[in-house]
């Protein structure tokens, strides 16, 4: 029975070990995903969503095209409805000296009276109205409203797209830099991983007698350097990273890694920037000649007022009444204002064309030049690879010599001094071939 219980006992343990086991498995599986994800975060797109969130000049945008909208609807309240306003007035115009009173209000005032001619004031107003008005066949002008207002709306759009641009390029490069610092402090903690083994070896080599203790200290020497390195590379890193929270409007956090820059050649578009900058620039000056026609339009409103309008107060109860009437205005002459404004959008006209034609050449140069770069950059990286791999070969064979005692520490510094700059001449070269591809996408859209 003993027996039983313990081997129940046993098994009992072994479940309780295998569950407990698959709980930690899970556990650190969904910890490991967790950091994974956080990590994820922290690439170039992260940055760059997160800029277009909180940038002042896109929010600001942002706002200003809905007052666009809201002043369609303004536009059409000014031009399309009834307008209802109220009056009220009251006028008076004594007479003096009239008929032996030093004082009077009256409409027949005596000839030896003093005041306003009678056929002027009638001796005084008494007016309170609601006036009514509404323009007629006036679609032509408020079609023309409506129609400068949504050109003005389509710049702040353009504007908007091109604040989004200059922040993805800014940021790109940003990120580029910062990524490149990240390339050269790993490149130098495993260079330095490696002297630090090899200062162990000469160490031993030293003990021995094979090697001096001036190599040891000329050793340990360089190792020091190199950290020192290492902890300004850390620095500037850290600077490069705080510069891109900055540059996306978010408060700054460590980060251990960036994740790799993904950039490509994005191809042209079918409607290039300034060709639509140019379109919408040639509507606004179009947009602003029909506003000025307006003015040359034949003006129809119709109006009607109610209300009380007398000269004298006594049975004012009986001067309530209405009236109504059309008014018709036709512009004739204003001293050719007309033709004036028309040579002015000629003129500002020719100007976009001016400005477009130099925007397609430098789109086109630009673009050829950047290629070319791009294709003397490969070719430069072809060839230092190439060299990279024999100075590696070299490298590996110093590294057996230096264990055997058949070289000096300064010849093998050396070497490591000609690899390191080389390497380093290759993440120049990954770095200048991303913001090149960054400046390509910028100028190419």
């Amino acid at each position: 029975m003993l027996h039983f219980l313990s081997n129940l006992l046993h098994v009992f343990n072994l479940l309780r070990y295998i569950i407990l086991k698959k709980l930690l498995t899970i556990w650190f599986v969904l910890i490991i995903h967790a950091f994974v994800s956080a990590q994820e975060t922290h690439n170039l797109d992260f940055f760059i969503e997160q800029a277009k969130k909180t940038s002042p000049s896109l929010l600001e945008n942002r706002n200003l095209e809905a007052v666009g909208d809201l002043q369609n609807k303004l536009i059409i309240a000014q031009n399309n409805s009834f307008q209802v306003n109220s009056t009220s007035e009251i006028l008076i115009a004594p007479y003096f000296n009239n008929n032996g009173r030093a004082i009077a209000i009256t409409t027949n005032p005596s000839s030896n009276a003093y005041g306003y001619d009678i056929g002027i004031t009638n001796g005084g107003l008494y007016s309170s109205q609601i006036n009514i008005t509404k323009n007629l066949f006036n679609q032509s002008v408020l079609k023309n409203l409506l129609f400068q207002n949504k050109i003005s709306n389509s710049a702040l759009s353009l504007s908007s797209e091109e604040f989004s641009h200059n922040l993805i390029k800014n940021i790109s490069d940003a990120y580029i830099i910062a990524y490149q610092l990240q390339l050269q402090e790993n490149f130098n903690r495993e260079l330095l991983g490696d002297l630090d083994t090899r200062l162990k070896v000469v160490e031993l080599l030293v003990k021995k007698g094979i090697l001096m203790e001036s190599d040891y200290l000329l050793l340990q020497l360089d190792i020091e350097g190199k950290k020192l390195e290492l902890q300004q590379l850390k620095s500037d890193f850290n600077t490069a990273i705080n510069q891109l929270y900055t540059l996306s409007g978010i408060p700054a956090e460590d980060i251990d890694q960036l994740i790799f820059p993904n950039l490509e050649q994005i191809k042209s578009p079918l409607k290039k920037f300034y060709e639509q900058r140019f379109q919408n620039d040639s509507l606004q000056l179009a947009a602003d000649r029909a506003i000025f026609e307006n003015h040359y339009k034949p003006q129809v409103s119709v109006y009607t007022n109610a209300g009380v309008n007398a000269v004298e107060f006594n049975n004012i109860e009986h001067k309530i009444g209405t009236s109504a009437g059309l008014r018709l205005t036709i512009p004739i002459y204003d001293g050719n204002q007309r033709k004036l404004n028309a040579m002015q959008s000629r003129l500002r006209q020719d100007n976009l064309n001016f400005y477009k034609q130099n925007s397609e050449v430098q789109f086109s140069n630009n673009l050829k030049n950047i290629e070319q770069q791009l294709e003397a950059l490969e070719n430069n990286r072809t060839l230092l690879e190439i060299q990279l791999n024999k100075q590696l070969n070299i490298l590996e064979i110093y590294k057996g010599k230096l264990v055997q005692g058949q070289i000096s520490i300064v010849d093998y510094l050396n070497v490591i001094q000609n690899y390191k700059q080389n390497v380093y001449a290759k993440l120049q070269m990954q770095t200048n071939k991303w913001l090149l591809k960054s400046q390509y996408n910028y100028i190419n859209w």
